[in-house]
């Protein structure tokens, strides 16, 4: 993915709130030839700032085909998302981007392929299962997990059910309440119960404490290391390999993922913290 850095002026179109902590908000460009250029693939990020606050790396979390708007999913975690949650209809921030690899349709074309994203972990991934849904003949069978420590932690809900219809979907959650009536538990034990083809393909987003049992639980299905990719969208910060906020041994997040394969960095212990 080729990095842009300068920065372009958007607008926000819409807001809508995910669950209690999280907000999708829509954007358009206000230049239109800044519309015509952007472009992006599922997986590469973008970095949003709010003047005064800084920025914020995130992910797209819309199909490419829905530009020249797009969205992104903003958990509030400090002074710049805080800045963008409080942004309302019609208010101005800046983009650039967009930065760092994509998801290889290459390593998945043909494939089973699993989806799986732990709490806001769902948002990076939502913009393949979008261009999945629009590109069905991608892969062979789609599997979809998404778990959250409870129903009110879930994302996207209003779409789980929606994807049904093209995918295998789970949801599971940690602890549930009077009105849930789906799987109890964790992403893990809903992985194991899951029939996993040697020569699928996995993608796993989410809370570093989920990647290492996720991959133990997936291999012993005899899947190969290099068909399991991690997303450490959490590690990014400046996005440009200057700050040195998400080095991992000698790998750059910003500049050589934010996904990589588990054979990439599996001794890379620095990447599971």
């Amino acid at each position: 993915m080729t990095n842009e850095n300068n920065y372009k002026k958007i607008k926000v179109i819409s807001v809508r709130g995910l669950n209690p902590r999280v907000r999708a908000i829509r954007f358009g460009f206000v230049e239109k030839q800044d519309a015509k250029d952007f472009t992006f693939a599922p997986g590469s990020f973008i970095m949003v700032a709010v003047p005064g606050f800084g920025e914020s790396p995130l992910t797209v979390t819309t199909s490419p085909s829905q530009l020249p708007e797009f969205e992104i999913a903003v958990r509030t975690n400090g002074n710049n998302t805080m800045a963008l949650n409080r942004l309302d209809v019609g208010d101005t921030a800046y983009v650039r981007g967009p930065l760092g690899n994509a998801i290889d349709l290459q390593a998945v074309y043909g494939r089973e392929l699993i989806l799986i994203g732990g709490g806001i972990g769902l948002a990076p991934l939502r913009s393949f299962i979008h261009f999945l849904s629009e590109n069905p003949q991608t892969v062979s069978k789609l599997t979809i997990i998404h778990g959250a420590k409870t129903p009110q932690d879930l994302i996207f809900k209003d779409e789980l059910a929606k994807w049904k219809k093209f995918a295998d979907v789970h949801v599971v959650v940690d602890i549930g309440d009077e009105d849930w009536d789906g799987e109890t538990g964790n992403i893990v034990k809903s992985l194991d119960k899951i029939t996993i083809g040697k020569k699928a393909s996995v993608i796993v987003c989410g809370p570093p404490a989920m990647y290492l049992p996720i991959v133990k639980s997936i291999q012993k299905k005899d899947v190969a290391k290099e068909q399991i990719s991690l997303m450490f969208e959490r590690k990014l910060h400046c996005g440009i390999g200057k700050c040195q906020h998400c080095t991992c041994g000698g790998k750059y997040v910003c500049l050589d993922g934010p996904t990589f394969k588990y054979s990439e960095i599996e001794n890379n212990w620095e990447a599971f913290v």
